[in-house]
């Protein structure tokens, strides 16, 4: 997992797969950004494989906290069949999902 500040947005980069420890890690990493106030998060997912359940439902649940909060979680999926996930899970109706890093910052009010 990679982490980095673009304006006031947090971007969350993965690879590979995020399994049950990885859904551990995205959870404990997404508190502390609400914890400090932090609320406009992208997550890229470009370079990932597979989701487990888990992170699904952390992502999910995340997502309504930074809604309380005025904030949001955005993602990038450029992978076919991690696209197809979330529209199977219709987790594509609750996400913003954009093909790259940048479409996806440029739709964060600064």
């Amino acid at each position: 997992m990679k982490r980095k500040s673009i304006g006031n947005v947090e971007v969350i980069s993965f690879e590979g797969r995020i399994d049950q420890e990885g859904s551990e890690e995205l959870e404990s990493v997404l508190q502390e950004y609400i914890d400090t106030d932090k609320h406009n998060i992208c997550i890229d997912l470009v370079n990932v494989k597979h989701i487990c359940s888990s992170a699904l439902g952390v992502l999910v649940a995340v997502k309504r906290k930074m809604k309380e909060n005025e904030g949001d979680i955005k993602l990038v999926i450029a992978s076919e069949n991690l696209m197809k996930l979330f529209e199977t899970t219709m987790l594509d109706k609750v996400f913003e999902i954009f093909e790259s890093q940048r479409e996806c910052l440029l739709t964060f009010d600064e």
